[in-house]
C-alpha cells in the first residue's frame, strides 16, 4: 500500500484532495494532512511517504524549498504541486526539481485521477534496491549540507587555521559568495529548543533548526541583504548579512527584535539575539561574530533584553571580578575535606557578591577561569588527573555558548567541584565492559556522523585518555581503529550492493573528504574502492 501526504495551508484544499484520494484510490493510505511545510518535513522524516501533493505558495517555507529539503531525506518520493492560475509559471519552475506534474485550482477530478494513476504506475516499477540507494544518497546530501555549515562556521572563528582566501573559494564552490563590502553578524541563542513538543525527538530537532535558519533568512532577506543563516551549535544560529551600503543600526535592531518575537509566536521559543558591529572585510566577519555572540550570551545568562547591541569596549561599565586569596583558601579547604555543603554555599556566595557589584559576561568567564586554575593546582599537588579540571572549564564554556541561565551555571560549577573533590578520597571505578558496550552501540548507529574520541568522551562524561585506555583494554583494539573498521565494513557493503559513486559512499559512511577515504581504504584493504567493486562484480 502506498502512502500519500497532502500539504496545503488552506483547509478546504487539504480536505478536498483527501476526499478525492479516498473516493478514487481507496488502496492508497492518506497520511495526516499538514497545513505547513515545516511540520510536513518533520512528518516525512519519521514516516514512510510515497506521494506528496503540495501547495506551491505557503507562508514561512514555500513549496519549492520544501521539495528540495524533502528530497534530501527520501529522493524516491513523488511530488505533485498544486497552484492557482496566478502561480502557473511558478508551478512550471517546480518541474525542474523533477516534480511529476502540477494541478491547477480548482482541481479537476479527471485530471486528478489521470495524474495519480500514472504516478502510482511509476511507483510500482521501483524496486527495493532503488529505494535503499536513495536513502544512502540522502545521507550523502546531508553530508554536503553539513559541509556548508562547517565552512561558514570556520569563517566566523577567530582562531581559524584556514586561510580566508582559500575558505572563500571553498564557499564559492558550494554557491556561497559575498559580493558586497559591508558585513554584519547576528547571533541568536534559543533557550528552550528541546522543549517544543512537535520537535522533541532527534530528527524533529534537525527540522526545527532548519526552520529557524529559514525564518532568519526571510526576516533579513527583505532588507536588501545577502543573508547566510546557519546553525552553529545545537541552539545557536548565525546570520551573516552582506550589503552594498551600510544599514542603520536601529533598523537591524528592529528586524532582529521582530525575529525573536516571530519565534516566540510560532514555536513558543524563548530566544536572545546579539548584533555585532559592521565590518568592511570578509576576514573581519569573525570580529563581528564574536561581538554578536557575546552580546547574545550575556542577554541570555543575565536575563537582559531579547536583543543586545554590542556597545564597544569603551562602553563597558563593570570592573572584572576575581576570587580573593581568602576565598581561594576557603574553597581549597572545602575541596580537600570533600565538604559538599560548603562548596555549594561558597559558589552561591561568589555569584551573589558579583551580582551586587555588577556583573557582565567577561566577569562570569573570569570567575570560571579562576576556579579552574585553583582546581588545577590542587590536583597537580596531589598527582591527580588534571583533565577533570580541564573538562569542567570546557563544559562551562560550552554551556555559556549555548546560553545557559546563570543559576544553572552556578549549579553546574558547584556539582563539578563537588565531584572533583571526591578524587581526594578514593576514586570509584565502575564496570568497564558495560560502558564500552554502550559506546560500541552508539558508534554502530552513528558511524556516518562526525564522531571522534573526544566527542564520545564528552557524551559519556569521560576523560578522553581514560576512555582510550579502557576501550583498548576491553576490546583489544584502539578506539580510532574500531571506528575505521565499522566504516570500512559498511563501505564494502555499499560498493558491492549499490551503484553509488565512491564519493557518495565516502559521504554516507562518515568521510567528508573522499580522497582521505580512498587512502584509508587502500591502507586497510590493499586496493582502491573501485578495484574492490570490480572484483566483487566478477
Amino acid at each position: 500500500m502506498y502512502v500519500a501526504l497532502v500539504v496545503d495551508d488552506e483547509e478546504i484544499i487539504r480536505k478536498g484532495i483527501c476526499r478525492k484520494l479516498k473516493r478514487f484510490f481507496p488502496d492508497i493510505e492518506a497520511a495526516p494532512a499538514q497545513e505547513n511545510a515545516i511540520e510536513a518535513l518533520h512528518y516525512i522524516q519519521n514516516h514512510p511517504v510515497d506521494l506528496v501533493f503540495v501547495d506551491i505558495r505557503m507562508p514561512m517555507l514555500d513549496g519549492l524549498e520544501f521539495i528540495r529539503r524533502a528530497k534530501q531525506y527520501h529522493s524516491n518520493i513523488q511530488f505533485v504541486v498544486v497552484s492557482g492560475y496566478t502561480n502557473f509559471e511558478y508551478a512550471r519552475e517546480a518541474l525542474k526539481l523533477d516534480v511529476k506534474d502540477y494541478l491547477l485550482k480548482p482541481i479537476d477530478n479527471k485530471e486528478f485521477r489521470e495524474i495519480t494513476e500514472r504516478i502510482i504506475g511509476e511507483l510500482e516499477k521501483k524496486d527495493s534496491t532503488t529505494k535503499n540507494e536513495s536513502i544512502v544518497r540522502a545521507q550523502a546530501e546531508e553530508g554536503r549540507f553539513l559541509k556548508k555549515n562547517r565552512y561558514l562556521t570556520e569563517l566566523i572563528r577567530v582562531d581559524s587555521s584556514i586561510d580566508t582566501v582559500e575558505l572563500l573559494k571553498d564557499l564559492e564552490r558550494i554557491e556561497i559568495s559575498f559580493p558586497n563590502s559591508h558585513f554584519r553578524v547576528i547571533s541568536l541563542v534559543v533557550q528552550n529548543i528541546r522543549e517544543v513538543p512537535e520537535f522533541e525527538d532527534v530528527s524533529g530537532l534537525y527540522v526545527l533548526q532548519f526552520a529557524i535558519c529559514n525564518i532568519m533568512n526571510e526576516v533579513f532577506m527583505n532588507c536588501g541583504c545577502q543573508v547566510f543563516a546557519h546553525e552553529k551549535n545545537e541552539n545557536q544560529f548565525i546570520a551573516v548579512l552582506n550589503t552594498d551600503t551600510a544599514l542603520a543600526t536601529h533598523f537591524i535592531y528592529e528586524k532582529t527584535k521582530y525575529l525573536t518575537d516571530l519565534l516566540q509566536n510560532i514555536y513558543s521559543l524563548k530566544s536572545y539575539a546579539g548584533i555585532g558591529l559592521e565590518v568592511s572585510r570578509a576576514e573581519d566577519i569573525c570580529v563581528s561574530y564574536t561581538q554578536a555572540a557575546e552580546s547574545a550570551i550575556a542577554g541570555t545568562m543575565l536575563g537582559g533584553k531579547p536583543v543586545e547591541l554590542f556597545q564597544g569596549e569603551e562602553k563597558q561599565k563593570f570592573e572584572l571580578q576575581f576570587l580573593s586569596e581568602l576565598e581561594k583558601n576557603v574553597l581549597e579547604g572545602y575541596v580537600k575535606s570533600q565538604n559538599e555543603e560548603g562548596i555549594k554555599k561558597f559558589i552561591a556566595k561568589v555569584f551573589e557578591n558579583c551580582r551586587e557589584k555588577g556583573m557582565n559576561y567577561t566577569s562570569i568567564r573570569t570567575i570560571c577561569f579562576d576556579l579552574y586554575i585553583l582546581l588545577l593546582k590542587l590536583l597537580q599537588e596531589k598527582g591527580k588527573y588534571t583533565d577533570l579540571a580541564v573538562e569542567m572549564l570546557k563544559q562551562a564554556e560550552e554551556k555559556m555558548r549555548k546560553g545557559i541561565e546563570l543559576l544553572e551555571l552556578e549549579k553546574f560549577l558547584a556539582d563539578s567541584i563537588v565531584s572533583i573533590s571526591g578524587v581526594f578520597d578514593e576514586r570509584k571505578k565502575g564496570s568497564g565492559k558495560v560502558l564500552v558496550e554502550e559506546i560500541r552501540e552508539f558508534v554502530d548507529m552513528h558511524y556516518s556522523k562526525d564522531i571522534s574520541l573526544s566527542s564520545i568522551a564528552g557524551k559519556f562524561y569521560l576523560n578522553p585518555s581514560y576512555l582510550s585506555q579502557l576501550f583498548k583494554k576491553e576490546m583489544n583494539i584502539k578506539f580510532i581503529d574500531y571506528i575505521t573498521g565499522v566504516r570500512l565494513k559498511k563501505a564494502m557493503e555499499l560498493l558491492d550492493s549499490t551503484s553509488l559513486t565512491v564519493n557518495e559512499i565516502a559521504e554516507a559512511v562518515g568521510y567528508k573528504d573522499a580522497r582521505y577515504f580512498r587512502e584509508i581504504f587502500v591502507k586497510h584493504m590493499g586496493k582502491t574502492p573501485s578495484q574492490f567493486r570490480k572484483e566483487e562484480e566478477k
